[in-house]
């Protein structure tokens, strides 16, 4: 019996595995996606969670993770009342990489227009270069998409985010924010079920802290390719990525020697020849690996340039003459404060040698007297006449 009940739940646990398909969302383990898989449009997204009681729906994506310079921009886009004009204006949003540079820039006009105020809701977040080497790309990223969407004027309920990953400062303490495996989604899911069984934790010592965090919605939800499918997200998308090509425009008026307007800092073969031409300006990823490979190479051939008189072993005899002239001139210098008389010399000329030299120098006089004296009484000796046994008696 155990082992029927084993095999009839595992087309169950199948079905309940994580939906990370294309077009599908990604939110918390305990629930389920129950978006169809490659649909999309405003009916599929926005009116399905307006309808589940989700009054703001919005979308964020970003532009600006793969290039070499620059900063990665985010934007967050909602619609706040539904009428022709609206729809008409989300009907002509698209993936930003579908579109060219001339329909961006119409459509980024529409959604930025302020006839749209009280209808639609929209901002732009950046991270820095600065930012994104001292995080990576991935947390700038989600952290520029999350101060995003905390900076809508009006507060979502429902956050679909384009990607695999959820910005962590848009969801509760201790909530997975990466896409994770099947194993750890049933593992969650599992700790859920068995979470009832067990007390939680006063609200007493959760209410500090909850006090301190920033706002953040209800519910975030991470769909694969989703600037495509998701209305909200392709307005992000042409927002963020418009934005961050005027920025790079302006980055190009400070730095010309680069192209930033033409390649917008991503790593073509003339931004490369750039670099190596004129080196790394303070716009540039030094996280990246191209760019760290540059500046280390850099690092090592100037610790390993030598001047040429340097670069061979110089003789004993010939050193002195290879000095350079900083070398010689402190030597030089040297010389002098030698030959420099101090008091400190005049004094210790005054006093003598030092006392050990004294003593050394007294025991010397005093060994060749005594030597000395030595010698003078054997020469007495030997002057003296002899004299007789019978003298003697």
């Amino acid at each position: 019996e155990n082992s029927n009940l084993i095999y009839g739940l595992k087309p169950l646990l199948r079905f309940r595995g994580p939906a990370m398909a294309k077009g599908q969302a990604q939110g918390p383990a305990e629930e389920d996606a129950e978006v169809p898989e490659q649909k999309a449009g405003f009916e599929v997204w926005e009116r399905r969670l307006w309808s589940k009681g989700s009054s703001v729906v919005a979308g964020t994506d970003e532009a600006g993770r793969g290039p070499l310079a620059g900063p990665v921009v985010a934007a967050a886009f909602a619609v706040l009342k539904e009428d022709d004009e609206v729809l008409e204006l989300m009907g002509r949003v698209n993936d930003s990489k579908q579109m060219s540079e001339k329909q961006r820039e119409e459509v980024f006009r529409e959604l930025t227009d302020g006839k749209f105020e009280g209808r639609t809701v929209w901002a732009i977040s950046e991270a820095s270069s600065t930012e994104i080497d001292k995080l990576n790309i991935l947390q700038a990223s989600l952290g520029a998409m999350a101060r995003a969407v905390q900076a809508l004027k009006v507060r979502p309920d429902h956050v679909l985010v384009d990607g695999c990953n959820r910005p962590p400062d848009l969801l509760p303490l201790g909530e997975r924010w990466t896409r994770g495996s099947k194993k750890d989604i049933e593992a969650e899911r599992n700790q859920s079920k068995l979470s009832m069984w067990f007390k939680p934790l006063p609200k007493a010592d959760q209410s500090k802290t909850e006090e301190e965090l920033p706002w953040r919605p209800k519910k975030v939800e991470a769909v694969i390719e989703g600037d495509g499918l998701v209305p909200s997200i392709s307005a992000a998308s042409i927002l963020a990525k418009v934005h961050r090509d005027r920025q790079m425009e302006k980055l190009h008026e400070t730095y010309p020697a680069y192209g930033f307007n033409l390649h917008k800092g991503y790593g073509t073969e003339g931004h490369m020849e750039a670099i190596s031409k004129h080196g790394v300006c303070p716009e540039h990823r030094r996280s990246f690996k191209p760019i760290r490979q540059i500046l280390d190479n850099s690092t090592v051939s100037d610790a390993g340039k030598l001047p040429e008189h340097e670069s061979q072993t110089p003789s004993p005899s010939s050193k002195r003459n290879d000095e350079s002239p900083a070398v010689a001139s402190m030597l030089s210098v040297a010389g002098k404060a030698e030959a420099v008389e101090t008091p400190c010399k005049r004094q210790s000329q005054k006093r003598g040698p030092p006392r050990a030299a004294r003593t050394q120098a007294a025991r010397r006089e005093d060994g060749k007297s005594e030597a000395k004296g030595c010698a003078d009484a054997g020469d007495a000796t030997a002057k003296a006449p002899k004299r007789s046994k019978r003298g003697e008696r």
